[in-house]
């Protein structure tokens, strides 16, 4: 059994789409709000710190000041060899913590997107079982900010639009651009949410093909609980 903690960037309305994997492990989880004023805790008493996506910039301390805290928890995992999963605001905030420069992007991204790995990617212990027979999988994208790579960290995939999509820092950090953690009614409400915009993606995907129900978010689902695989070290999830 693993302990799991959850830095989550809003109070939790849906499920994310590892809460039935790691009901399944028998893993127990926790939910860190630090916007909320929680405190950080020490990140050895877990196995994993999974730093979830956020509609906020990463680089908006005036707007959000607790971002400062949640660097200073990152720096901590990194410090003490806690394992962590950095997706799309998480991976932005892991590659601020190592030095890298955070800005907008040239190329938003919004919708289903290919991922391509490559050949460092198809060799990462997390995502290369997604290297399938084409080298691409399937993920979701909602992002108008970006990362350079992080001295010392190694790029693994890139999507047609924008090339830094992942990258791992030593063993135990990696970081995502894009998302797998969203289920269905997690797009469905936020595209609903008024003045909610989406990215300045010029090839986005219409809002209402987006967040229909369909095939397309079980892959993800399935995406997210190989990746989780990887990082765990128990294969075969199904």
């Amino acid at each position: 059994m693993a302990r799991i903690l959850k830095v989550q960037h809003w109070k939790p309305e849906f499920d994310y789409n590892d809460a039935d994997y790691f009901a399944r492990r028998g893993d127990s989880t926790e939910d860190l709000l630090l916007f909320a004023g929680e405190k950080a805790p020490d990140p050895r008493a877990y196995d994993l710190i999974i730093d979830y996506g956020g509609y906020m910039s990463a680089y908006d301390d005036a707007g959000h000041p607790w971002i400062a805290t949640e660097l200073r928890f990152l720096e901590d995992c990194l410090g003490t060899g806690t394992p962590v999963f950095g997706i799309c605001l998480g991976s932005q905030l892991l590659a601020r913590v190592l030095g890298a420069r955070l800005y907008r992007s040239p190329s938003p991204e919004f919708g289903f997107k290919w991922i391509a790995l490559n050949a460092a990617g198809a060799a990462d212990p997390a995502l290369g079982s997604l290297a399938g027979a084409g080298g691409s999988f399937l993920a979701i994208e909602w992002h108008n900010d970006a990362w350079d790579l992080p001295s010392g960290a190694e790029l693994l995939a890139s999507s047609e639009a924008w090339p830094n999509q992942a990258f791992r820092y030593g063993p135990r950090a990696l970081a995502i651009q894009f998302h797998l953690e969203y289920t269905q009614p997690h797009i469905a409400s936020m595209v609903a949410l008024p003045g909610e915009s989406e990215s300045a993606d010029p090839e986005r995907e219409d809002r209402g093909d987006f967040s229909a129900p369909g095939p397309r978010f079980d892959e993800i689902r399935r995406t997210m609980e190989r990746v989780l695989d990887g990082i765990l070290g128990r294969q075969g999830s199904t």
